[in-house]
């Protein structure tokens, strides 16, 4: 996501080389409060809904393509259809025509780069379909699951030459972007062949994933917009500028979060993992009281973190499960991102209420599994 982008341009090299040289150490601090508070202590203590397992997205930056692909997964099967793991590529191919293709027709000023938010899967299957990761893993490096530096930077190469060149044939410059996408990802397969029979990534889309799109919804939780109304979420990633996220203030954002989970639904999540729980523990998100005090866990101070940088929209991922330990609100995270593989839960978190009340900024679930904010939704 954002910051991810910067750092990835900083050197994808420096952070592969720290991920390998060892756990970071816990503060002293940061690991006190966490004792005082009851949690969890392995994936085992909580029962989750139906998932695919956690995929590890190593040196790619598209956590939204992993996380929204597996809540689609999720639905398929809570409808009772077979479950298929789908190709986390194909969306981010796709994605990037259309994004060269705003950028010629915006002269520029239009974000170009790996990060997106949950259309980045919903709407291409609408436009483009879908394929399972049978058909289309992309190319992996044999040292690794995927490599994408090469692909970022000559994307961004050419990106750079447009602008400055002000070459804004559309037609041409998406070609150009396809000929980089085959070279990096080859190119995807026009027609393929699942369970027997042969699909276009329309058929397949329309026959097998075959959701019921309009009934879905984008959640979020800030006072910059009137509550109760569709907003845009205020974030670099939203490069479509979509006013489709319902904002509703922070109480209510929570409680049909954890309602969603308990009615049996799992829910996307957009979310900052920049906190010291995250990084450091490697298997707990939560804010420390020493940071905020529980009682000053208000939408004020969401917003004031927000304001002031200190959230972004860092990472995508999928909720998978919910329970309380003793009176406290931890959720199980299904996260693709390397920090999660590098501790003990090997692709999960553990995600206080504190941390979904701070740091989570939007999520997207089905509207039966929130009638609560369904309800406010004026026809």
């Amino acid at each position: 996501m954002s910051r991810w982008s910067m750092r990835f341009r900083l050197g994808v090299l420096l952070a592969l080389a720290a991920a390998t040289a060892g756990a970071q150490r816990i503060d002293p601090a940061l690991q006190a409060c966490l004792q005082k508070l009851p949690h969890p202590s392995a994936v085992s203590d909580f029962r989750p809904i139906a998932h695919l397992s956690s995929e590890n997205q190593d040196t790619t930056l598209i956590c939204w393509s992993f996380s929204t692909s597996s809540f689609v997964e999720s639905e398929m099967e809570r409808l009772g259809m077979p479950p298929v793991r789908l190709s986390v590529i194909y969306p981010m191919y796709c994605v990037f025509l259309e994004k060269a293709r705003r950028f010629v027709e915006e002269k520029g000023d239009s974000r170009f780069s790996p990060g997106d938010l949950f259309a980045g899967v919903l709407d291409i299957v609408r436009q483009y379909g879908a394929m399972p990761a049978a058909a289309y893993e992309g190319v992996k490096d044999p040292h690794t699951i995927y490599n994408h530096a090469a692909l970022y930077r000559d994307l961004d190469q050419l990106m750079r030459s447009v602008k400055q060149m002000q070459e804004w044939a559309a037609d041409g410059v998406v070609a150009r972007v396809r000929t980089i996408l085959d070279r990096h990802l080859g190119a995807p397969p026009a027609t393929f062949r699942w369970d027997g029979k042969e699909y276009t990534p329309r058929s397949f889309a329309d026959s097998v994933v075959r959701l019921p799109w309009d009934q879905y919804l984008l959640v979020t939780s800030f006072t910059y917009a009137p509550f109760g109304e569709f907003v845009a979420l205020k974030v670099p990633d939203n490069w479509k500028h979509n006013a489709n996220f319902f904002n509703v203030p922070l109480d209510q954002f929570e409680t049909s979060l954890r309602g969603a989970i308990e009615r049996g639904y799992t829910v996307a999540i957009d979310a900052d993992i920049s906190e010291p729980s995250y990084e450091q523990t490697k298997q707990y998100a939560f804010i420390p009281t020493t940071d905020i005090p529980a009682d000053s866990l208000t939408q004020g101070m969401r917003e004031r973190l927000f304001d002031s940088g200190a959230t972004t929209d860092d990472h995508l991922m999928h909720v998978v499960s919910y329970r309380a330990f003793d009176g406290q609100d931890w959720y199980l995270v299904k996260d693709s991102w390397r920090t999660a593989w590098e501790g003990p839960n090997r692709g999960y978190m553990f995600f206080h209420s504190s941390y979904i009340r701070m740091k989570v900024l939007a999520y997207l679930v089905h509207r039966d599994a929130v009638p609560e904010i369904a309800r406010m939704i004026r026809p």
